[in-house]
């Protein structure tokens, strides 16, 4: 399959933008009168916008709820102008009986609101008789519609609990098995109050839609509810023990047989097992395009039968090129008997210029009303195919430039955060070093008056001299230096009371000032540590850092993106592949090799290589190109990789920062501990994410299979994870809750390398 490029899309978007002058909004429902537990479609269609479109705002009246939503745009071209039309879809349903106002329904178009005129809904009561079911309390019955219905006919089944004494708590419910029939969701259980007979009884009630599988006897089930009966009680202290007096009863419904019809021979071509009562739309997106601007096509089916059962019908033209359908389906609501809609869509592109036509796949369904086959064929579909609107740019035809933007490096080495963390740690302790240097000791006062001191006394003569030593050795004695006898010495010659020689005070004080105080530490060893853990940060920084491959190996990558540009589409992956193989697990190199895969119309394989280049650097331009073209070719359906869009080389700069910072905050210890934890982590995430992302056992269906158990068709290129591994298939999930088995052989594992 080829891929379509993204930019021609965009052109295509930029060309059709007409003027929101002429908007218009309208709103209309497909059904006026329902009753509950059926369904309505209401439909707002803006025309003449392009874009700038919000979502309408209207009120949703008491009674009425949306069941689900949805959004397409239609786009055509007529006399050389585009008209654009964008159609919001909500399926209503009714909770009551009553008549119901919507409207008017506004909508913002750029800076200005339209609106549209009110509709009125009238519901009807559904019927609140029940039949005798039973006598006793309480009693559980389980009853199916039809009871003979068709191979795959729609089949209504309802589990009634009929109440006829109060209850002391919520019942403990199992619901019935159905083996032999593929069973949607249960609606929620909806309490009310009948009739039975003379007596008003309390019923609870859920509904759910089955669908029967093999033709023959089918048997539902007997449903199984644990009920506690509120009973009167003689106890009188039966309160102090927090409980009322109750009875516990077990209620099983009888098994309800189903005598499955099988469906009449002479199926008409188109028929894949559909059977309802159904109408068929056959449309597309324009009437006029590009021979390279793709065009989307739809067959939709309305109506009510086995919706979730039918599998796209094959679309095949001469005239173009199609890829991959998808699915949109507005189904009712669980065990609601309304109608839905499935629409299969299309991505064609046209292979030549002029008008062409293209006819709708054909479509057959029985209808078990008539007890026949009924077909569709709605009239072709016309469009205008004009040329190319981008003839090349200079590059090789099929060559994605996106791949010439960003050429391969076979053997680079990116930014290890880990080690850039611990560079950001030693360059937090060179900080913390180099601060402590420079900062003045808290002895520095006390160090400056020992300096005055040592200097009054060495160079003061005569009473000048006796005074400073006096006032020294008062500072030595606050300092608790032994000084006593020396101040007495000092006093007695100052006022005359002894002789005593000046020089041999002079001498005393001195060496008492000089063992005031410790000797001042050196601040070379501190300023010395801040350069060695600098010079470590650097070091580490650069040989943990980003480094590019060898030439021999960038030649080689070279050398086959010449081979893909001059069209030896094979040699070129046999080059990729054997760098792969080597080693070079880029996600950009993946790209190359889905390109190759999607561009052979092998979706499976192309997936898998979107999901290997998944597991490396976040963001790759050529991975996000070839991601999209293979979602295009259907593939990539299922459970994609969640991780946190900054590569190796950004996590590293954050760690980096935040060591660095830890030494900046300190010595405020919490801040700076905090940052040293963010910097760990932040040199943790890369990995950790991709074991997170390599741990789940996902693998990408390689063909189309069913999965055994629900019986849901896998389209090739789907993403399923595999719990549970057998001799010759395994147990997959395929989306929340549905589980099943398919063949080993129909699987491509991701983690297992070519």
């Amino acid at each position: 399959m080829r891929a379509i490029p993204a930019w021609l899309v965009v052109l295509w978007l930029a060309g059709a933008a007409p003027a929101w002058g002429q908007v218009e909004v309208q709103a209309r429902v497909d059904r006026s009168t329902l009753a509950v537990g059926e369904s309505a479609t209401l439909e707002v269609v803006v025309r003449g916008a392009a874009g700038g479109i919000s979502d309408p705002r209207f009120d949703v009246p008491p009674g009425l709820e949306i069941l689900g939503s949805g959004r397409v745009q239609n786009f055509s071209w007529v006399n050389g102008r585009s008209t654009t039309e964008t159609i919001f879809r909500y399926e209503l349903g009714p909770t009551a009986a009553g008549r119901f106002t919507l409207g008017p329904i506004r909508v913002r178009v750029g800076g200005q609101v339209y609106q549209s005129a009110t509709l009125t809904l009238s519901v009807g009561a559904a019927d609140r008789r029940v039949g005798p079911s039973g006598s006793g309390p309480a009693s559980l019955t389980v009853d199916v519609s039809p009871r003979d219905p068709y191979l795959g006919q729609a089949v209504t089944m309802r589990v009634r609990l009929v109440q006829r004494a109060p209850l002391a708590e919520d019942p403990q419910y199992a619901p019935p098995s159905t083996p032999g029939f593929w069973a949607g969701d249960a609606s929620r259980p909806e309490s009310y109050y009948a009739d039975e007979g003379s007596e008003r009884v309390l019923v609870t009630e859920t509904r759910s839609r089955i669908y029967p599988l093999a033709p023959g006897t089918a048997t539902v089930g007997p449903a199984v509810a644990n009920l506690a009966l509120a009973t009167a009680g003689l106890d009188p202290l039966q309160w102090l023990r927090g409980r009322s007096a109750r009875r516990e009863l077990t209620l099983r419904s009888e098994p309800v047989r189903v005598n499955v019809r099988p469906l009449p021979a002479g199926a008409p071509p188109g028929f894949e097992g559909a059977v309802g009562a159904f109408s068929v739309t056959w449309g597309a997106d324009r009437d006029r395009t590009a021979r390279d601007v793709p065009a989307t096509v739809w067959l939709e089916l309305r109506g009510v039968g086995n919706l979730p059962l039918i599998h796209a019908p094959r679309l095949e033209s001469a005239d173009f090129e199609v890829f991959a359908s998808t699915v949109d389906d507005s189904l009712p609501t669980a065990g609601g008997e309304g109608a839905g809609r499935r629409r299969f869509q299309w991505t064609v592109l046209a292979r030549r210029q002029g008008r062409l036509e293209l006819a709708a796949p054909p479509v057959a369904w029985f209808d078990p009303a008539v007890r026949r086959y009924l077909t569709a064929a709605p009239p072709p579909i016309a469009l205008e195919v004009g040329p190319a609107i981008r003839v090349g740019d200079g590059e090789a035809e099929g060559f994605p430039a996106v791949f010439s933007d960003h050429p391969l490096e076979p053997g680079a080495l990116p930014a290890m955060p880990w080690g850039w963390a611990l560079a950001g740690l030693a360059l937090a302790g060179s900080i913390v070093l180099w601060r402590a240097a420079g900062r003045a000791p808290a002895d520095q006062a006390e160090r400056a008056r020992q300096r005055e001191w040592l200097r009054a006394v060495g160079l003061a003569a005569g009473p000048d001299f006796w005074r400073a030593a006096e006032e020294a050795s008062a500072w030595l004695e606050r300092r608790a230096m032994p000084v006593r006898h020396l101040r007495a010495e000092i006093a007695a010659a100052r006022y005359g009371k002894g002789g005593v020689e000046a020089d041999a005070v002079r001498r005393r004080v001195v060496e008492q000032l000089a063992r005031a105080l410790p000797a001042a530490r050196p601040r070379w060893p501190l300023r010395l540590g801040a350069g060695g853990l600098g010079a470590a940060a650097v070091a580490l920084a650069v040989l943990l850092g980003p480094h590019g491959g060898e030439e021999r190996g960038a030649l080689r990558a070279r050398a086959a993106d010449d081979a893909a540009r001059a069209g030896h589409v094979d040699r070129a992956r046999a080059g990729w592949l054997a760098l792969w193989r080597e080693g070079a697990r880029s996600p950009a190199l993946a790209a190359r090799l889905a390109w190759v895969e999607v561009n052979a119309g092998a979706a499976g394989p192309a997936a898998v290589w979107v999901l290997r280049g998944e597991l490396g650097e976040p963001r790759d331009p050529a991975l996000a190109w070839v991601r999209e073209r293979v979602r295009e070719a259907g593939g990539l359906a299922g459970p994609g990789t969640a991780r946190l869009p900054l590569r190796r080389l950004e996590w590293a700069i954050l760690a980096l920062a935040l060591g660095a910072g830890a030494g900046l905050a300190w010595p405020r210890r919490t801040p700076a501990l905090g940052l040293v934890a963010l910097a760990i982590a932040a040199s943790a995430v890369y990995p950790l994410q991709a074991w997170l992302a390599a741990h789940p056992d996902r693998e990408v269906v390689r063909v189309a299979t069913t999965l055994e158990g629900p019986g849901l068709e896998l389209e090739a290129g789907q993403v399923v994870t595999v719990l549970e591994r057998g001799m010759d298939r395994a147990r997959v999930r395929a989306g929340r809750g549905v589980t099943g088995w398919i063949p080993l052989d129909d699987l491509d594992p991701v983690r297992e390398q070519p």
